[in-house]
């Protein structure tokens, strides 16, 4: 095989991938619910209701008291690291156990962080979007200097931080857990 034939099968093998990829991206003014589906983002604004994406009722209903409560500053978020970057984790790790005790989800909505109770529900923005995802602590990290929070895969595709890896956040208490391990 020629150099020539190896740069041209390169470069096929980046126009399809790159193709594949936008034609399963949501398009521009459209969300992806974790059932797959698109949505319109005129029916459902992740900036003003995050956790109606997903569907997660114990989440839902913490962020629906929390909304119903005027979105208030939790008293404790001082004790806490809650603005900096967040990474994502989830493929190599897939089914193993949480530090929680609880079996990992790469695709539920789920974080790491280094000092939050698990069980503890948060509101993580992208600060370079705009976009909010509601999550549930039940791992210990990230282990990386500046990095507050590690999303779950599932978690960091709803606030299109998949391909940046590592995005500015910032983390909103929405309820304490009460810290029990599975």
């Amino acid at each position: 095989m020629t150099h020539t034939h190896r740069i041209a099968i390169i470069f096929f093998a980046w126009v399809l991938c790159t193709l594949c990829a936008c034609a399963s991206s949501p398009k521009p003014g459209e969300v992806q619910t974790a059932a797959g589906s698109a949505k319109s983002t005129s029916e459902v604004s992740q900036k003003k209701d995050p956790s109606l994406i997903y569907g997660d009722p114990e989440l839902n209903r913490a962020f629906e008291d929390w909304k119903n409560a005027g979105f208030p500053g939790h008293p404790d978020s001082r004790k806490y690291d809650l603005s900096g970057k967040a990474s994502w984790y989830g493929p190599g790790l897939n089914g193993n156990k949480t530090a929680s005790g609880e079996i990992f989800d790469m695709y539920g909505m789920t974080a790491a962080h280094k000092k939050l109770p698990f069980g503890s529900v948060v509101l993580v923005t992208n600060e370079e979007n705009g976009k909010s995802v509601v999550v549930r602590i039940n791992d210990r990290g990230p282990f990386v200097s500046g990095r507050v929070i590690d999303l779950s895969y599932g978690a960091a595709y709803l606030i299109d931080m998949v391909r940046a890896g590592v995005v500015k956040t910032h983390v909103d208490i929405i309820r304490i857990g009460d810290g029990k391990r599975k």
